[in-house]
């Protein structure tokens, strides 16, 4: 079986487009790919800040990828950004479940396409519960502190394996050694990913 781990920020455009595209993947290749979501904030903050200049170029330069064609998306520019760890932490639980890549996909839609606060821990439960994860599950995870352990450590990774941006990826054969697992560092497209992929 091939194995994904995909490290990802939830207001970064480009982690956005390659969750669609591991989307796309996964319903290609179906039960030989799992997929396994890695937590990192790129920009962690306090409260609600507005975005940057540089956040808001990077964006638009985003909209102009073909995917954001391809999907026929009009992406928001959000009014602020935001503490990013409680959906972080929710898919990084549905990862259990083989959920993560359709939580996540829904928190990406949330924040890009509709303009939600997924740091609001109701928005974030409604958003599992139409994914199929149990909420009060959810809830009683979030609480006991066992996730925030597991996120601390994928951003450690992360930096273990000197990773400069998002979404950043290791690719291999889920049995083998992990040191035999490709990094990759940025977008890549479906054409991409399946030159890279285990043959």
């Amino acid at each position: 079986m091939i194995q994904i781990q995909i490290w990802a920020d939830f207001e970064c455009p480009y982690s956005y487009f390659q969750t669609i595209v591991l989307e796309k993947l996964q319903a290609k290749y179906q039960d030989k790919l799992e997929i396994v979501w890695r937590a990192f904030e790129l920009t962690p903050v306090e409260g609600n800040i507005p975005p940057s200049q540089s956040y808001i170029d990077n964006l638009e330069a985003a909209k102009s990828e073909p995917i954001v064609v391809m999907e026929n998306f009009e992406l928001l520019t959000p009014k602020f950004l935001t503490y990013t760890w409680l959906a972080q932490e929710s898919v990084y639980f549905a990862n259990a479940q083989g959920l993560s890549l359709k939580l996540a996909r829904a928190l990406f839609d949330a924040f890009f396409l509709q303009g939600l606060d997924i740091s609001n821990e109701e928005v974030v439960m409604q958003i599992a519960s139409r994914s199929g994860i149990d909420s009060q599950l959810l809830r009683q995870a979030l609480d006991n502190g066992e996730l925030t352990k597991h996120v601390m450590a994928d951003e450690q990774e992360f930096k273990t394996y000197g990773f400069q941006g998002l979404p950043a990826m290791l690719i291999g054969e889920k049995n083998f050694s992990p040191r035999s697992f490709i990094p990759i560092t940025g977008y890549k497209t479906i054409e991409e990913l399946l030159e890279i992929l285990p043959k």
